[in-house]
């Protein structure tokens, strides 16, 4: 992964397209998008960078959400932590047994590019949902694992170190996914991300090479 990092480092030309296609994400990554045919049904291959500290606001975001497609990834440095939910499938006045219910406000999330630098994010508010938290996975440095896309999840922000995943992301299964809060309004809103520029890009890539070269137990 370092040779390869370090491959993108030295084309300036390949830092350009990559940085064109990256951007923080509104979940409060860095989404690096290193190889996109641009076709749905194709294959993408992203990496994944949470990188503290973070804001007050950012701690207390809730983050719940599904996906458009199914994914593998691989935790190249760092710890993931995925907190997971599901719908109540109880009928309405029925007492949910087990863990704790919350209501949610239900959203469905499209992206869409308006430009060669940025990207807006619509939020079509649905309605009300009741979610649980059904537990929680944990995933160490160089575990992979698959997630379907119809899958509830939030990743909670790491507070020490970075945490870097490679994401190889499946055929796109539907045209938007599901996020889930309680701090937007009970509307539509929306969102805008603006790409990286080819020097905060290599600055990033940088940021992963270096965690992920260091030997797991040097950096504990």
């Amino acid at each position: 992964m370092t040779h390869l990092l370090d491959q993108y480092l030295r084309d300036d030309e390949m830092l350009e397209k990559i940085a064109a296609r990256s951007y923080r994400h509104v979940n409060h990554f860095d989404k690096i998008v290193l190889v996109d045919s641009g076709d749905p049904r194709g294959y993408r291959l992203t990496l994944h960078a949470w990188c503290p500290p973070y804001t007050e606001k950012e701690l207390y975001d809730e983050l719940i959400h599904d996906h458009r497609f199914s994914f593998w990834s691989t935790v190249l440095t760092g710890r993931l932590v995925s907190q997971n939910y599901s719908r109540r499938q109880a009928a309405q006045g029925d007492v949910p047994a087990g863990n704790p219910v919350t209501l949610f406000r239900q959203y469905r999330y499209s992206p869409e590019k308006l430009g060669v630098s940025s990207y807006a994010n619509f939020y079509q508010f649905v309605d009300e949902a009741e979610l649980e938290m059904t537990g929680e996975s944990v995933e160490e440095r160089g575990n992979s694992y698959h997630l379907q896309y119809h899958r509830i999840h939030r990743v909670v922000l790491p507070m020490e170190a970075m945490t870097c995943t490679m994401v190889l992301r499946g055929p796109r299964e539907r045209d938007f996914s599901n996020v889930y809060n309680t701090a937007y309004p009970s509307t539509d809103t929306q969102s805008q991300n603006v790409m990286f520029t080819p020097d905060e890009l290599a600055g990033k890539l940088r940021g992963i090479r270096d965690a992920v070269a260091t030997p797991a137990a040097v950096r504990s």
